[in-house]
């Protein structure tokens, strides 16, 4: 009787925890080039650059992104792959930009632009603008 139930704790013992799902919002970005078309969305919440999940599609000379970021997150700076016509891969030079943690869709508009910067190398600044929560 005492093995059967040093068994069974063993068993409960051996049964993996349920991991729980880190909690995400949804971010909406309108995003530009200088040089034309942006392809591709990096985020930036403070840990390193990554390419979140989500979708896009483009109108005209703008794309827009559907992508879901860590609701815990306190702070954003975005990047893009490449636009069309940059002449050379520029350096990230862009802004961070503080948001408010939560779970409320996040819409903004972006806007990369790639410049040379004297004497120095060919960089990129990308900002956002018209933040809102809802």
């Amino acid at each position: 009787m005492l093995a059967a139930a040093g068994a069974a704790l063993l068993l409960a013992a051996a049964v993996p925890q349920t991991a729980s799902a880190a909690t995400t919002r949804t971010l909406q970005l309108a995003l530009t080039c200088s040089t034309g078309l942006p392809y591709g969305l990096s985020v930036d919440n403070g840990s390193g650059w990554y390419y979140p999940d989500g979708s896009s599609y483009a109108s005209g000379l703008v794309k827009y992104f559907t992508v879901f970021i860590p609701s815990d997150a306190t702070a954003l700076a975005i990047n893009t792959g490449f636009c069309d016509n940059q002449p050379q891969t520029p350096m990230w030079e862009g802004y961070r930009y503080a948001i408010t943690p939560g779970t409320s869709t996040i819409t903004a508009n972006g806007n990369c632009q790639d410049m040379y910067v004297y004497p120095g190398p060919y960089v990129r600044y990308c900002s956002l603008s018209g933040v809102t929560y809802s």
